[in-house]
């Protein structure tokens, strides 16, 4: 060994970036300075070993055969936050790595030495985690907070409806049969509403994910009980529904309730004060998705906030004089995401608004089940 080579591995020995060097084709240890003994917690005993030889439990992790590969391909190998077992004094823990296996080459490009560099990132790693745990738990608390507004939101309508509906059995000393099965389906179909809203919400505090039981939802009787409803909610006898093709989906029917209560309910309600209110509704199918497309005549929102209502507790400026939260829109779009699908608007003002829900085609009823991953 010359005065360079001397001077060179001086230098390595003293510089505080873990560093070994091989010198075979089968990884001996040629060279190891203290910063890498002690991310190995071994001695200068390991010195002229083999690599394998003295970490096996290197070797059962792939480090060995890369470092193999490295000196038969002279490519290097660089790795980042590279989870390691690493055991001192029988003791294992779990560590990241950022590492390089160097290629030394020759003239004729044959590898002779691999200098190994490597860095515990361990401490950062864990940081990162529990930054991320903590975001978790903020995110998940957001969540939560969503989902009491959802369920406030949610059950004001059905609450409403039976409310009116028992407000006016009330009222009425006498009532045909006719009348009075009407009214009384009207209160039930809106206890049954209560019920699975609560259920449902139920299902995801304790899941702690929107994950929802999937079944084929003929949605023509939903989107008509849902445009009775709306009628009422809204004192909009008059609003005339012109309802087209009606896809069936796939998934979990209280969800899709909620989905188009929202939107349709939306629709009649500030359509509600037109001369004549009209709520037209279809679908098709469109590049993979099926679309369905509620467009009303009603006040519509100003092009500059169509974004906007999207978020929480927000509300067109125009909407004054109406009833609501801003959280419809904002669950609704919250709940296409998951749901992989996407809800797009157009609208002018006072002319009305088209909302387009596009649902993945997969699903739809008939649709591959594997794919479903809400």
């Amino acid at each position: 060994m010359n005065r360079y080579e001397n001077f060179f591995l001086e230098i390595l020995r003293q510089s505080r970036g873990a560093t070994a060097i091989y010198d075979t084709e089968d990884i001996r240890i040629a060279f190891v300075n203290s910063a890498m003994f002690e991310i190995w917690g071994r001695g200068e005993e390991i010195i002229g070993q083999c690599f394998g030889t003295v970490f096996p439990e290197f070797t059962e992790q792939g480090f060995t055969e890369i470092l193999k590969k490295v000196w038969k391909t002279g490519e290097t190998y660089e790795a980042k936050e590279y989870p390691a077992d690493v055991t001192i004094n029988g003791i294992t823990k779990s560590k990241y790595f950022d590492f390089i296996y160097q290629a030394i080459v020759d003239e004729e490009g044959k590898t002779y030495a691999i200098v190994h560099t490597a860095t515990d990132v361990s401490s950062h790693r864990h940081a990162l985690e529990k930054i991320q745990e903590q975001n978790a738990i903020i995110t998940f608390n957001n969540e939560l907070e969503i989902l009491t507004h959802t369920l406030s939101h949610d059950l004001k309508n059905p609450l409403s409806i039976a409310k009116m509906g028992t407000q006016y059995l009330r009222a009425k000393d006498a009532l045909n049969e006719s009348e009075k099965y009407k009214w009384t389906t009207i209160i039930l179909d809106a206890l049954a509403s209560i019920e699975s809203i609560i259920g449902h919400n139920i299902q995801l505090n304790q899941t702690r994910l929107l994950k929802y039981d999937n079944e084929c939802v003929l949605l023509e009787k939903t989107i008509r009980k849902i445009c009775s409803e709306s009628q009422t909610l809204y004192t909009s006898p008059d609003c005339i529904f012109k309802i087209g093709r009606l896809e069936s989906l796939y998934g979990d029917e209280s969800v899709f309730y909620q989905i188009f209560f929202s939107i349709i309910g939306n629709a009649v309600k500030y359509s509600s004060k037109q001369e004549k209110p009209v709520v037209e509704i279809n679908s098709s199918k469109k590049l993979g998705y099926i679309v369905y497309t509620i467009g009303d005549n009603g006040i519509g929102i100003p092009k500059k906030e169509l974004e906007a209502v999207f978020q929480q507790f927000h509300r067109a400026s125009n909407t004054e004089g109406f009833p609501g939260t801003g959280i419809g829109l904002c669950v609704v779009k919250k709940i296409m995401t998951r749901l992989k699908g996407e809800i797009t608007l157009s609208s002018s003002v006072d002319k009305g608004t088209i909302v387009e829900l596009s649902f993945p085609e997969f699903a739809e009823c008939g649709g591959d089940e594997e794919r479903i991953d809400n």
